[in-house]
């Protein structure tokens, strides 16, 4: 790691230079109260002052809500073209939980099978990261995630008067000496960035008791009665699915065109929450009911990715309680699972 610094005057130069140079993508605002993460052609489209996204810019652009995996063409024999489809892009302006998220999808892609669409356009993603304002529904410094220390190959810490940047790769190295001249980080420099550090972990206000949800939960994981209060208004609708930076659930189709002779297979973001999820041939269906569903799901965030990557598949960002229709709040539940084990 290669600490630097950027002045506030040469800021807009190289943001320029690189909106110049590739396919930019960052942070903009579409009304009053929402942000998107979309290509961008000037720095005045550009907002990074922004508290929140509906959709996580990583999860979108790497693993996007549909894609197509493959054509293929029946006739004597079948013929299959794999479609991979990624260009080199930079996404800017990216906070450390969603570069978090994107960490646990690089790891989730690449364990148990290399997936090619996911990697071909991770590895043409450069990664530049910079602090924004967490949500009263944002636990991320619970569970760890309000600071990232791989997955970018820039980062950016807003210290009033300039920039204080932390390189990570030999990628961000080259952006570095490509445009504008960064100074090397002095010893007041980080005196500065660790003040910065403690003043921002300060404002998250919403705090869970991440360390004893993973023994607890196994004694309350039989506890019908519990689930049932849990998810009494769960509506089933997958939204907390759609919203979170790191489901990864999908659903792959077949498109076969009127010529019978040609056609795509596609993949399309799927939801454990809906009742279809769980269902197999036969009719039967593993997971019937939405106190069943909710519980795996905690499980599957909370535990069983913990277990086998040593990280949550939850960064706390709070997504899924500002989506959810009835209200339902998993950073509640968390501390809940405590309470109820203490009664």
């Amino acid at each position: 790691m290669q600490y630097k610094i950027l002045k506030k005057n040469k800021y807009q130069d190289f943001v320029k230079g690189l909106i110049e140079d590739y396919n930019f993508i960052g942070p903009t605002k579409k009304d009053k109260s929402v942000h998107d993460f979309v290509p961008l052609n000037s720095i005045e489209e550009l907002d990074t002052n922004y508290l929140k996204t509906t959709i996580p810019p990583a999860k979108k652009i790497l693993f996007p809500p549909n894609e197509k995996l493959i054509e293929y063409e029946i006739g004597d024999e079948i013929k299959v073209k794999p479609v991979i489809e990624s260009s080199e892009t930079v996404l800017f302006g990216i906070n450390a939980w969603d570069i978090n998220g994107m960490n646990f999808l690089d790891k989730f892609f690449s364990k148990d099978f290399v997936d090619e669409n996911y990697w071909d356009k991770r590895d043409k993603l450069t990664v530049i990261g910079m602090d924004t304002e967490p949500t009263e529904n944002n636990f991320a410094l619970s569970m760890d995630t309000e600071y990232a220390t791989d997955g970018f190959d820039l980062y950016l810490h807003d210290l009033g008067d300039r920039y204080f940047v932390r390189v990570n790769t030999p990628k961000g190295n080259e952006l570095v000496e490509k445009y504008v001249d960064f100074d090397d980080a002095s010893e007041n420099d980080f005196k500065d960035f660790d003040k910065y550090m403690d003043d921002y972990r300060a404002q998250f206000s919403n705090k869970v008791n991440i360390k004893s949800f993973y023994d607890n939960f196994e004694m309350i994981y039989n506890d019908e009665e519990f689930w049932k209060k849990i998810a009494k208004n769960c509506f089933s609708c997958g939204s907390c699915n759609l919203v979170c930076p790191t489901c990864f659930c999908f659903n792959v189709k077949d498109d076969l065109k009127l010529d019978l002779k040609t056609g795509e297979k596609t993949r399309e973001w799927d939801s454990c929450m809906i009742p279809e999820y769980g269902l197999v041939a036969g009719g039967h269906n593993f997971r019937p009911n939405k106190e069943n569903r909710l519980k795996q799901r905690y499980r599957c965030k909370l535990k069983t990715y913990f277990d086998k990557f040593g990280q949550y598949a939850c960064v706390g960002c709070g997504r899924c309680i500002e989506a959810c229709l009835a209200k339902i709040n998993i950073a509640e539940d968390i501390n809940s699972v405590k309470k109820e084990v203490n009664v």
